[in-house]
């Protein structure tokens, strides 16, 4: 069958109204389309791999400031279960190990004492 198509059978499951408010998900789906133009990652007439150079880019930057930490981290384990081609999987374990890193920057300690200054 292939690897599911990134914004219809992944994207479209973790984004919803109940997930987002009304404008920040037309934001979420104007970006998503753009990419799409840019990558063409789509399944059909696209090549699923070039996911990999959008979880690289700018553009999935913006995403990730637009949608969240937490939704981002769930449209990643999203991809991770649902597509069956490694380099897909080992980018985006790679950009929810780097969310996590900067979580976990965030709280430390030399963040927090710089905060206060």
């Amino acid at each position: 069958m292939g690897e599911p198509d990134f914004l219809r059978n992944i994207a479209n499951k973790v984004l919803s109204p109940t997930t987002l408010d009304l404008k920040r998900l037309d934001d979420v789906r104007r970006l998503l389309a753009k990419a799409e133009t840019k990558f063409k990652f789509s399944s059909s007439g696209g090549d699923p791999k070039r996911l990999v150079e959008y979880f690289r880019s700018p553009e999935f930057t913006e995403l990730v400031l637009v949608l969240g930490v937490e939704l981002t981290k769930k449209l990643l384990q999203e991809v991770i279960n649902g597509y069956t081609d490694p380099e897909i999987k080992s980018a985006a374990k790679k950009v929810l190990e780097e969310i996590d890193g900067y979580k976990d920057l965030e709280e430390s300690e030399s963040l927090l004492m710089y905060k206060k200054f």
